[in-house]
């Protein structure tokens, strides 16, 4: 009996074990299936049973940036020109934004769009393809003026003022109620300095929106504008008055002198916009020095004079010359004895050598100068003629073999 009860309880006890093992095997499974639910947990157990593998299409570590930039999402900027080969996704997106049965004037809003996407970023080049491709394709003339407005208002932020006045009264002519139009076209002409334009603009404008500030301010300025133009005009046309009457003054002086002029190639006797008479004569010397032919404090005539040395192809200009002066006190100082031209290695151009010559226009012949004359007195001689303002002489040395062959016309 006692062995009976032993046995009996170790078979309980076991039994109460195995149900212990079963339970703490049930719960140990519970708990690796709510481990497996975790999604970290899970792909770690895929990771882990697929071993180490490496991602082929992924970014590359040394040019990641390059291709995040063809991606539209992470695109800092849109390339100008979008090729299907090179950026297949903003080709697919552009195709779809524009698609071919979407109607002419959703196309030509969605440019719209464009443009003024563009114009936010000041990439006023690209609005203005943008707005030019929606006027092409626009039919409808609401949407055109806006087109042309934003177009004018791209180009006068680029500068293009005559443009963008242009594309401002295509605007205004296609809606005449559109006040962005007058307003570009009134800051065009304030730009351009067409103050009367730009007051015109204003009081169209104002018609439209009679209290609108912008307008008011813009006409305020371009009043106060043409009044200046206004005055500095007049103050213009009092100089040019003056200038003529002391050009024409010259001219008699000239002429007094007994000065033989080389007309111009104009005929008759012309007037310039200002109703003033034309002279007919060159009186503005070739030097970029800019010297003219001038009276001085004591009534002598000052011309610039020019030396030419046919043998090395070379000048000399003296801006001031008095007609008084002999040639001889200029000759003096260009050929002094210590001061040899340096083009002059021979020392042929000696003040003993020199000789000086003007050219006949009507012959062709070489005239001699004597250096013991004035200017006045060569320019007073008939066959010695100024042209351009600007009393020229050949300047050759005795010498030389030059001097023969240049007198006999050889060379």
């Amino acid at each position: 009996l006692v062995s009976s009860y032993s046995a009996l309880r170790c078979a309980c006890q076991l039994s109460t074990w195995r149900m212990s093992q079963s339970g703490r095997d049930l719960r140990h499974k519970s708990k690796q299936s709510a481990k497996l639910l975790d999604p970290e947990v899970l792909i770690d157990e895929i990771i882990r049973a697929k071993g180490p593998h490496k991602y082929q299409d992924g970014l590359h570590e040394d040019t990641w940036e390059e291709e995040l930039e063809r991606i539209p999402l992470f695109m800092t900027k849109v390339p100008d020109v979008i090729d299907p080969l090179t950026s297949p996704a903003i080709a697919a997106l552009q195709d779809f934004k524009y698609e071919e049965d979407s109607s002419e004037a959703a196309r030509a809003l969605a440019l719209k769009e464009d443009g003024n996407e563009w114009f936010k970023m000041k990439q006023y080049k690209k609005a203005v393809i943008a707005y030019s491709e929606g006027i092409k394709l626009s039919l409808d003339e609401e949407i055109n003026a806006v087109l042309y407005a934003n177009r004018a208002a791209a180009h006068f932020h680029l500068g293009n003022y005559r443009s963008s006045l242009s594309d401002a009264t295509h605007s205004k002519e296609l809606n005449p109620n559109h006040l962005k139009a007058f307003l570009r076209g009134a800051l065009c002409c304030m730009e351009l300095e067409r103050f009367g334009e730009a007051v015109q603009w204003c009081d169209e404008g104002l018609k439209v929106e009679g209290e609108n500030t912008k307008l008011k301010d813009l006409r305020s300025k371009a009043t106060k504008g043409k009044k200046q133009q206004e005055r500095d005009e007049r103050k213009l046309l009092v100089i040019r008055k003056q200038e003529k009457q002391k050009e024409t003054q010259l001219l008699k002086v000239i002429q007094s002198r007994g000065v033989h002029l080389a007309e111009s190639s104009t005929e008759g006797n012309e007037v310039d916009e200002q109703g003033f008479p034309t002279l007919q004569l060159a009186m503005t010397g070739p030097h970029p020095s800019g010297a003219r032919v001038h009276l001085d404090n004591e009534g002598t005539l000052v011309w610039p004079v020019l030396f030419l040395y046919p043998e090395y192809g070379l000048t000399d200009f003296v801006s001031a010359f008095h007609e008084n002066h002999r040639f001889l006190d200029h000759v003096q100082q260009m050929f002094d004895s210590e001061n040899r031209p340096p083009w002059d290695k021979d020392g042929k151009y000696t003040l003993n050598a020199i000789e000086l010559y003007f050219e006949d226009r009507t012959t062709g012949e070489y005239v001699p100068v004597n250096l013991e004359s004035t200017l006045a007195t060569i320019l007073s001689t008939p066959r010695c003629v100024v042209q351009f303002g600007t009393p020229a002489f050949v300047v050759l040395s005795n010498q030389t073999t030059f001097h023969d062959a240049f007198l006999n016309h050889q060379t």
